[in-house]
Parts: C-alpha cells; sequence; structure tokens
C-alpha cells in the first residue's frame, strides 16, 4: 500500500489528515521533500551578545557589505571576522578599538591611581599615578591637568601595544597591532580620570526589546533603533558608523524604530513621541528632512491601527501597523504619497515577522500567517499551521519571532523560541517555521539562533579561507555550496554563540510522519514491512492503535535491509509510520512509504496508489 507523504497540516486531525503528521528538517517542494540544510558558524570571533538586528547590502560596485548589532553597537562581517563600526561605543570595561581619557582636577589625583589597558594578547598591563620619580609604567602627577596628561601619554605610548596622543589634557589611546581582543579601558579615579569609549562615542542605549533595523539607501546603510539617533555608513567610503545628523542635514532627523525605500525617499516610521508617524526624506537625498523641500514631508496615520512597525521597500511600500496595513504610492505633486487601507483591521505583531521577496511580502498577525501582494491579503496558515504556532509558541518571548526569506528555494522562513523548551529563560530561538510559497507547503526544522537573515556573500579563494581556517578539514561549510563562489543571497544568521552563521549542513535529522488510516476498514491490520520511497537509508518507526481514544503503540526502530524494506510487525486497526533520515547523507528527495500489510489473519501485498 503506497502512502505519500501529501503536505504537512498540523492543524488538521492525525486521522486521515490529508498530509503528513510531522515534517521536520525538511521542505516542502514539487511531490517530494526536501533536506532543510543545518545550522553552521564560521565567523573566528563573536559578537558577545545576542544579536538585535542583521543585514547584508551591495554597493554600487557590486561589493558585499554584512552588518550586525547587538544591543550595545554595530558589527561589520567581513571574511569571517567581526569588526566593531558602531561609531557609537560600548559601556565602560567592555571592548573598544580606540579609547579617550580625560585628566582633571589634576592636584587631587594623588598617587596610586590607575589606568588598565588590555593588550590584543588579553593580557592587562596597568599604568599608576606617582607624586614621586616614575618609574616603569608610572605616569607624574606635575604642575597642571595638560602637564599631567603629557605624563600619561608618553607613559602609554613608551608601550609597545599601545599608540598614544594627547591634546587639551585629553589622551587618545589607539591599540598598535589590530586583533580579535580590542582595547579595554579601566580607571580607579572615574572623577578625575575620565573614559570616553570607542569612537569618543556614548553607548546604545536602547533594551534588549530595542532591535535594530538596517535599510539601503543607494550605497547608504541607515540603522535605528527607536531610542538613539539613527546612524550612516557609506559603503566604500566609511570607516565607522556616525549620526545621520552629521552629513549636513536640512530640518530635523528623526529618531524612528523603523525604515525602508520607497521609489526614491527613505521613509520612516514610529517616532519617539508619535508611534503612528510616517516621516521621509527629501527626494533621492536623505540629507533632506525638512517639509516642503525636496517632496519631503510627514504624517501622522489616523485610526486605531496601533503603532507602526514595520516599512517595506519598493516601488511602492507597506507601513505595517499592528492592527492595519497601508499601502504607499508615489503619485508627486503636493500629494507626494497616496496612502490606501489595504487591511483595515490586521497588521503584524511584530516588525520582525515580516519578510518580503521583491513584491510578495508574508507577516505574522494576531490571526495566524499571510501574504500581501498588490492590494490583496490572502491567509496562507489558516487551517495548516496556525493553531500549531499559536500553541508551539513561548509567549513570554514572542518578540524574538523574526523572519526572512531564502529567494533561491522560495522559502519564508520564521525563526521562533518554541514551548517545547520548558528551560528556556533567555528566549533564544530554537525552531524555524517554513513556507515554500512556490508549493503553498509549510514545514519545520530545529535550530538555536538569535537572528535570520538574507546573506549576500562575498567570493573566497584559498588564501581567504585561512581566516575561517588554516585546515579546510576544520571548515564546517561544505567547499561544494555556494558560499565560497559568492554573489548569492543565502540564509545567515547569528547562532546561539553569537557567531556567524548560513544554512548549508547536513546535521539535521530529517522526520516525517504519515497521516494515520484505517488501512481495512471494520478490521485490524497487521504489517510486516515498509519500504521509504526515499533517496537514503532511512529508519523507519510503525505507530497504531485500536481506537482514536487510545494513544499509539510504538514499534522498535527498524533499519533498512539490502531490498530497501524496513522489516517491521505490528498490528492494529490504525496506522502510521514515522520515517527518520540519518544526518550525513546526499538525500535529495522523500515521496512517501510503501506498506507490506494484510487484514488481520490473511497475508497479501496490496499497493493502493
Amino acid at each position: 500500500m503506497q502512502i505519500p507523504f501529501g503536505e504537512w497540516l498540523p492543524d488538521q486531525p492525525e486521522h486521515n489528515n490529508p498530509g503528513a503528521n510531522v515534517a521536520n528538517n525538511v521542505y516542502y517542494a514539487l511531490n517530494s521533500y526536501k533536506r532543510f540544510p543545518s545550522l553552521v558558524n564560521y565567523s573566528t570571533n563573536t559578537i558577545t551578545k545576542d544579536s538585535r538586528g542583521a543585514g547584508s547590502f551591495r554597493d554600487n560596485a557590486n561589493t558585499v557589505f554584512n552588518f550586525v548589532a547587538n544591543q550595545e553597537t554595530i558589527f561589520e562581517l567581513t571574511g569571517g571576522s567581526f569588526t566593531e563600526k558602531g561609531a557609537r561605543g560600548k559601556l565602560l570595561n567592555n571592548a573598544f578599538a580606540t579609547c579617550t581619557i580625560t585628566v582633571s582636577d589634576y592636584a587631587n589625583i594623588g598617587a596610586g591611581k590607575t589606568i588598565t589597558l588590555k593588550k590584543n594578547d588579553n593580557t592587562s598591563i596597568v599604568f599608576t599615578s606617582t607624586t614621586g620619580s616614575p618609574s616603569t609604567n608610572q605616569f607624574q602627577v606635575q604642575t597642571n591637568n595638560d602637564t599631567t596628561a603629557t605624563n600619561l601619554k608618553n607613559t602609554i605610548n613608551g608601550h609597545a601595544d599601545f599608540s598614544a596622543t594627547v591634546s587639551n589634557a585629553v589622551v587618545t589611546v589607539t591599540r598598535a597591532v589590530v586583533g580579535n581582543v580590542n582595547l579595554v579601558n579601566a580607571s580607579s579615579d572615574t572623577a578625575r580620570l575620565t573614559v570616553t569609549s570607542f569612537y569618543g562615542g556614548t553607548p546604545l542605549t536602547g533594551d534588549e526589546t530595542d532591535y535594530v533595523t538596517f535599510t539601503q539607501f543607494g550605497n547608504y546603510v541607515i540603522v535605528s533603533n527607536g531610542v538613539d539617533a539613527p546612524q550612516f555608513y557609506l559603503m566604500g567610503t566609511s570607516s565607522a558608523f556616525a549620526d545621520l545628523s552629521t552629513i549636513g542635514t536640512s530640518g530635523t532627523v528623526p529618531v524612528f524604530k523603523c525604515s525602508g525605500v520607497i521609489r526614491d525617499f527613505l521613509v520612516t516610521g514610529n517616532h519617539v513621541g508619535a508611534s503612528n508617524r510616517i516621516q521621509w526624506s527629501g527626494i533621492n537625498d536623505i540629507t533632506t528632512w525638512e517639509s516642503g523641500t525636496k517632496q519631503s514631508d510627514l504624517q501622522d496615520l489616523p485610526g486605531s491601527g496601533g503603532q507602526i512597525v514595520h516599512i517595506t521597500s519598493g516601488e511602492i511600500g507597506y507601513v505595517f501597523r499592528q492592527n492595519q496595513i497601508i499601502r504607499m504610492d508615489y503619485v508627486g505633486g503636493a500629494t507626494v504619497f497616496r496612502l490606501s487601507v489595504i487591511s483595515p483591521n490586521r497588521g503584524a505583531v511584530y516588525g520582525r515577522t515580516v519578510c518580503q521577496d521583491n513584491r510578495r511580502v508574508f507577516f505574522y498577525a494576531d490571526d495566524g500567517f499571510f501574504e500581501v501582494n498588490g492590494d490583496q491579503v490572502t491567509a496562507i496558515g489558516a487551517e495548516k499551521v496556525n493553531r500549531f504556532f499559536d500553541l508551539d509558541l513561548n509567549k513570554a518571548f514572542a518578540d524574538r519571532i523574526v523572519a526572512a526569506t531564502d529567494p533561491f528555494n522560495q522559502l519564508a522562513i520564521w525563526l521562533y523560541p518554541s514551548s517545547a523548551d520548558t528551560s528556556n529563560t533567555t528566549g533564544i530561538c530554537d525552531k524555524v517555521l517554513i513556507y515554500n510559497y512556490a508549493t503553498q507547503k509549510w514545514s519545520t526544522a530545529t535550530t538555536n539562533a538569535s537572528t535570520i537573515f538574507s546573506q549576500f556573500v562575498g567570493a573566497y579563494t584559498v588564501e581567504l579561507m585561512d581566516i575561517i581556517s588554516e585546515n579546510l578539514d576544520n571548515i564546517n561549510i561544505s567547499l561544494d555550496t555556494d558560499f565560497w563562489s559568492g554573489g548569492q543571497l543565502l540564509l545567515g544568521a547569528i547562532d546561539n554563540n553569537f557567531k556567524a552563521a548560513i544554512f548549508s549542513g547536513t546535521d539535521n535529522i530529517g522526520e516525517i510522519e504519515t497521516t494515520e488510516l484505517e488501512l481495512f476498514p471494520g478490521t485490524r491490520s497487521s504489517i510486516i514491512g515498509v519500504r521509504p520511497i526515499v533517496d537514503a537509508t532511512a529508519t523507519v518507526t510503525l505507530k497504531t492503535r485500536d481506537r482514536l481514544a487510545d494513544s499509539a503503540t510504538e514499534s522498535t526502530s527498524s533499519s533498512m535491509n539490502s531490498t530497501g524494506i524496513n522489516p517491521v510487525r505490528q498490528s492494529g486497526r490504525y496506522v502510521k509510520v514515522n520515517v527518520k533520515i540519518p544526518s550525513g547523507g546526499a538525500w535529495k528527495d522523500a515521496q512517501g512509504i510503501d506498506l507490506v500489510a494484510s487484514r488481520s489473519g490473511l497475508r497479501w501485498q496490496i499497493k493502493l496508489i
């Protein structure tokens, strides 16, 4: 009896489900399931904390730039290594590439006050004040603030690992050698030896729920968290992010939570003090924010749609509120944008649940999963996965849901923390929900990550591979993947170890479970074997019961013999088969099973197509 796996429909009853009851670590293509790859990390260092957001971009010269933000600062991912690029730095006692020390009230510094700097080998050097004659790593408190600062500069600059300059009683310290361990600065006299952090900025002040949005406008990457001043990075030119206001703006740059590029405008939403406000820049000009200049303007959205949580990019744009979706079309003139409500009572629960592939936009609302295309809002999860997801989601950390698309495989993917992990106290996500928008079929996979994003990967030469590992045998990523050729948009992530990763591995165990059937209506069945229609040596577990009210009895796991049959003996009225495809293999298709079965008391093989 041949039983195709069919699409995964967890919202339907297990008995006579038109599809599969389980589909994990796989995705449904046309007429078969395919392996969903496992997550493989590849970066040589980490971002130290959970990611609050990430983005991947290509400039006009087709050069790839990947950025990731944690709660404190922004990193660039290049050649498998993270480098801090935030104009706003980290807090005292954390890592910096550059720091400054301001000397004040020199007469009250006294002897024995310390400045601690960490070397690139992670060992610390202590510089100590003295009122007498200085010796090694001592600086003399003398005459005035500027002279004391000069003495401190000379002492620090005399160490091979640091470079120091002084101006107006301010000592600027830079690492002499760039390494994975950054400069750390700590002072025992914070009143008179004041430390300023990385690039002289202040730390990002958003908390762990203030997620970071990355948006590309031409060669500019714009970053915002709704709390701090928006940042910019000019690809190919900038060495670090800086406040957007520093490039000579007309009007006041708003502080916003989300943004998108619609036609030739940077459109921002959810401003400080005005969560329902949108404001757009001048046409093709992110320096202009004065209403009426170069078509720049703002508008407060009326009604009870809730705060703005996401803005999509494209020729047309969608403004997602919590309970409403508004379409933005450029019309020019005094109006500039026409705003049309296309979903008056449904929006996105959280901004990060929205993902996009060209004109197709997918999102999660209070009542399930939907797609927006043009003016149409279509339910894609109703009677399929909506109820499953509502039960499987750990609602204590529901704000951690983040979505991304895999355009090559035409997958929309939601990363989320599941309720199955009862020990989860940090909100780390452990599962993904997968929607194949070509076939309109769903599945799941297990993983551990804080962020997923569509990631461009630059090409790697053999020499650049050494950055990841000097030994090719130690590289986790298969050399056969598109990762190494570069240019392709892949599904990337920051894993639970704070490392960069991509979905390219073979460690996942594929699991598919058929619908439950009464093979011979009115009587029990005897099963003696199962042949998985899978191009791999799968294992099989048979599950049977005599009443729908009973719990299923499971057989022992059965391995495949040389004929492709998994021998298993069990009987029952209702039957379903669980198939597991082991990790490591290069399988491509899983289509269904053949059951060797008979009515209880009789023996024959029946094939039902």
